[in-house]
This record gives structure tokens, sequence and C-alpha cells, in this order.
């Protein structure tokens, strides 16, 4: 591979993810602090600042996404979610690119009810999920 290939590939890999940390940031702020933990309002500017400096950390990625489910109450998502969460954790750990973590990000915004996110969102959604889809 020549090097000029490797920093193409390189480059496009780190701008995935900065995507996928993007996508993650728009989602929670679709979300209605009323349906978050309390420790959530301390907690997110410097979640917001680590997702922005963590590049490309695949490991770091996965914690931030299974963070942001973690301090939503169980009442903001869709009744089946109980049942889904420990398949959808374990396949959050498995995930082994951006790829296969943007699946699981999707997954995180579908359990979401509608009624714990913003109006706006709704017009905003097929947008990010469209996005959330292209990632590689």
């Amino acid at each position: 591979m020549s090097a000029a290939v490797f920093f193409a590939v390189t480059a496009q890999a780190q701008g995935s993810a900065g995507q996928f940390g993007e996508l993650l940031i728009e989602l929670e702020t679709s979300v209605f602090f009323s349906v978050q933990s309390d420790e959530w309002r301390a907690r997110r500017n410097g979640w917001i600042a680590d997702i922005r400096s963590t590049g490309d950390n695949l490991p770091a990625l996965k914690r931030f996404l299974v963070e942001f489910e973690t301090h939503l109450n169980f009442n903001a998502a869709s009744p089946v979610w109980r049942n889904r969460r420990e398949g959808w954790l374990q396949n959050v750990n498995n995930a082994r690119s951006i790829r296969d973590l943007a699946q699981q990000l999707i997954l995180c915004e579908t359990s979401i009810s509608y009624s714990a996110q913003a109006q706006a969102w709704r017009s905003r959604r097929p947008s990010w999920i469209s996005r959330a889809r292209n990632l590689n």
C-alpha cells in the first residue's frame, strides 16, 4: 500500500469516527433532560468534550455510547428495550468497526420513545439515520 493510499484510508477512518461522535452528540441533544439521570447533567459537557477529543478510538466510542444509553431512564425507552438491552450491550462490545457501532447507535435511537425527544427530532431523524447508515 502506498503512503498516499494509507493516509487516505486513515483519514477516512478518522473522519468516520468523528462523524460517529457527532451523530451520538446529535442524538443526545434530541433527548429531554427530564428522561435522563440526574448525574447526567453534571457529566454531559465533559462527555461531549471527551467524544470530540477521542478521534478514532473505537473502545472509547463504545464506552460513550453505552454511557449515554445508561443515563436514560427506562421510561424513555420502548417497552421491549429491557428485553433487548442485554443483547445490544453485547453487540456494542463486539463491534469491530465504526460501521458496526453505527448500527448499534441506530438501535439505541430506535429504542427511545418519541415522547422523550424534542419535536424537531422527527424532521431531523431521516437524515440522521441516513448519515449513520453511511458510516464506514
